[in-house]
């Protein structure tokens, strides 16, 4: 997946989705998690991580304002 956004895709940002993984504890990602390697392996695009009741807003060029 991290090939597909580097090279691919190029998005201007990325949230990735770590179903059935505990991918943060205390607002942090955890190593060793899939979705930690995900984050190493995205390259000049910033990995925002989805937290469960918090509405994250971005404005027109993927820039996160709110919720971040």
């Amino acid at each position: 997946m991290a090939f597909a956004v580097n090279v691919l895709l190029k998005p201007k940002a990325v949230i990735p989705t770590h179903a059935n993984e505990v991918a943060t504890k205390g607002g942090k990602l955890q190593d060793g998690t899939k979705t930690a390697k995900f984050a190493s392996l995205v390259k000049g695009v910033p990995v925002h991580l989805p937290f469960s009741g918090v509405t994250m807003q971005f404005d027109g060029n993927a820039k996160c304002v709110a919720g971040c």
